[in-house]
């Protein structure tokens, strides 16, 4: 396995565990993909299967660079803060990561 693809394996297990531990069944973290980023936000289930972004939060959960796991806190919906809080591919990080919960 690449690193891109464990990369988004992780990304997609990081979703799965803000979801498991989400007490609002109507919401669902999800990530996009972006040029350089996957996006990790909060959408509220339309009930047709399909998603919108929950509309009081204009910020994503987090940013992970799709090519060195390196994940970044948000400054709003297109923009990472400065400095790397954790790293998917570092196991000790990406355990902290999921046992926090929170960037």
């Amino acid at each position: 396995m690449t690193d891109t693809q464990a990369i988004s394996n992780y990304t997609q297990e990081l979703c799965n565990t803000l979801n498991d531990n989400n007490t609002n069944t109507e919401i669902k973290y999800i990530f996009d993909w972006g040029t350089k980023f996957h996006r990790v936000a909060m959408y509220q289930d339309n009930h047709d299967n399909s998603y919108r972004q929950v509309a009081a939060n204009d910020r994503v959960f987090c940013f992970v660079d799709q090519e060195t796991g390196d994940v970044f806190a948000p400054k709003g919906w297109n923009r990472r803060a400065k400095g790397v809080r954790f790293n998917l591919l570092d196991e000790a990080s990406r355990t902290a990561l999921f046992t926090k919960r929170e960037v």
